[in-house]
């Protein structure tokens, strides 16, 4: 069996489940970080004593000594923390080089049937439904919960620490702390159409590690065989698709290259219960207000937004430098991004943190 290369956690399970009796594992979470670090708090990876590493708590810096860490870890049958300090001399990242300057503690934790398996794949199974959830790890036990939650893309996966009462966690005593984190499932793209210039956009989504899921009641064998086989392919239009599928989209591209049928697609969903998705219509502006028409909605009686002409402007009119742009707009909105360069947006966050302190 084959498994993604994305670093989501949904596929870091996917890929441990079949694994995890066949070695000895242990589960590292980043708990504290100070100045500036690649992964913040709560991020998640597993690591074994058969060397597999699966996720990164790091740019890929401490990796290695973590894994050595982790095989303490079994060896001792004892959870571990490790501070790794790029501004401390003495410290294990200052010798490993790493170039970030700051500082994170790592929390490592046996998984085993003992503990049964910190309920990750009771987390993984939330994810399959794709639902969020929020993930509790105990500080001073390796033990943990499980809590479903309602998915929300823009609630990055940060967690925090607090204190819990020593029962919170069955069969466990002196659980004086807890990292709790949400870990969202996969972001679900359906893309209505089939023409050649949607497949870089498939292959683009899926490579991110996202479900992308393709619907048009046009849609051939052969035409199927053009898109990535692991993506879901439907030869019905958006009307058939059952609510409760719809209900788990998360993002649609409308790209028929048919204005009658983009507009059947958009009345259609307009009248359904979705989470909030972000809409793209194929085409420029114009062309949305054709098609607006033709559906019988003006703007202001969308429930839905829809982004017409979709994508961000990055230059290029080749498929693949459109699927770039649409896919990031797309990935965006999702994750509650403004889709300004780093630099700028990192002058605009100094400049607002000045006027909260009054800096001038």
């Amino acid at each position: 069996m084959s498994f993604h290369n994305s670093n989501h956690f949904y596929h870091l399970l996917a890929r441990w489940l079949p694994l995890k009796d066949a070695a000895n594992w242990v589960l590292g979470a980043v708990i504290n970080t100070r100045g500036s670090v690649y992964r913040k708090t709560g991020a998640l990876m597993l690591l074994s004593d058969a060397g597999h590493q699966f996720g990164l708590l790091s740019g890929g810096c401490i990796e290695s000594d973590l894994l050595l860490q982790a095989r303490k870890v079994i060896a001792l049958g004892k959870s571990r923390r490790i501070v790794y300090d790029a501004t401390d001399e003495d410290n294990i990242a200052w010798r490993l080089g790493i170039g970030c300057g700051g500082a994170a503690e790592i929390l490592l934790h046996p998984c085993s049937a003992a503990n049964n398996y910190l309920q990750l794949v009771e987390v993984f199974h939330c994810l399959q439904q794709h639902n969020a959830c929020e993930f509790s790890i105990s500080l001073d036990c390796a033990s943990a919960r499980v809590n479903s939650s309602v998915r929300d893309f823009t609630l990055r996966q940060c967690g925090y620490l607090q204190p819990v009462h020593t029962q919170q966690f069955s069969g466990q005593h002196s659980a004086a702390q807890t990292l709790t984190t949400l870990i969202n499932p996969l972001p679900h793209l359906l893309v209505l159409g089939n023409g050649v210039d949607l497949i870089p956009l498939c292959q683009l989504a899926f490579t991110q590690g996202w479900q992308v899921s393709l619907a048009d009641a046009r849609l051939t064998p052969q035409k199927r065989e053009n898109f990535p086989a692991e993506i879901s392919a439907f030869s019905t239009s958006v009307v058939d698709l059952s609510a409760e599928f719809l209900a788990q989209v998360d993002a649609i591209v409308i790209a028929h290259h048919n204005m009658q049928l983009d507009a059947a697609a958009i009345a259609h969903l307009q009248t359904c219960e979705l989470m909030n998705p972000y809409i793209g219509l194929l085409g420029p502006a114009q062309r949305k207000n054709e098609v607006l028409a033709l559906a019988g909605l003006t703007e202001e009686q969308l429930c839905y937004p829809v982004a017409g002409p979709m994508g961000l402007a990055l230059g290029g009119d080749l498929p693949e430098s459109i699927a770039l742009s649409v896919l990031a707009e797309c990935h965006a909105r999702l994750f509650g991004s403004s889709a300004l360069p780093l630099s700028v947006f990192a002058a605009q966050q100094s400049v607002d943190v000045k006027k909260i302190m009054g800096v001038k």
